[in-house]
């Protein structure tokens, strides 16, 4: 009887233990500020990407004439070293202000660098295929954010610091955005939010 009573115990115990684990493990309920101010500024590139693609489609005229402004800023040999000079890092601005996209910043905030193969492309296809043309960064920002959610381990409900939105509303909202411009990246953000 006594020794009956002590299975149950133990038994009783490994549930309780098992519970507090399995309670205790998953999704946190908040990620880290830095994660919130990385999903962010992804997310505000996103739209820098989805304006700019709004306004190529549009206005044949303003694609033509971006398109210009940004082959002016890279064919000046501005961006030909390995680090930007002064001279440089003055273009660089000036195309930030021009299609913000085609910049890569750091992680705070600043223009770090041209993005080469965005910039090829924009320059390809601005005036005859708006989403070609800024591909490339939407494909990028939606790279870091699938890659912050995953690492932070979140879950649907997940709150995101900076941001104010959980982590199912952000991507909800982000595959919203882009299903119109760009399928499947918006077909990623949805598998994305299934899996929290």
């Amino acid at each position: 009887m006594l020794r009956a009573a002590a299975v149950a115990a133990i038994a009783t115990v490994a549930i309780v233990i098992a519970v507090a684990a399995l309670t205790g493990c998953g999704a946190p309920e908040e990620l880290s500020a830095e994660d919130g101010r990385t999903l962010a500024g992804a997310r505000e590139r996103l739209d820098d990407a989805i304006d700019t693609e709004e306004v190529l489609r549009t206005s044949a005229v303003e694609a033509r004439r971006l398109r210009a402004r940004v082959q002016q800023l890279v064919s000046d040999g501005s961006f030909e070293g390995a680090t930007l000079d002064e001279f440089g890092i003055a273009r660089l601005g000036q195309l930030r202000e021009v299609v913000p996209s085609l910049v890569i910043l750091d992680a705070e905030d600043a223009a770090r660098t041209l993005d080469r193969p965005a910039t090829d492309a924009f320059l390809r296809f601005a005036e005859r295929d708006a989403a070609r043309a800024l591909l490339a960064p939407a494909s990028r920002q939606v790279r870091s954010i699938v890659k912050v959610l995953d690492e932070g381990d979140a879950g649907a409900d997940t709150k995101i610091p900076v941001v104010g939105q959980t982590a199912d509303a952000y991507l909800r909202e982000a595959e919203r955005d882009v299903r119109r411009i760009w399928p499947r990246l918006a077909e990623r953000l949805a598998e994305v939010r299934k899996e929290l």
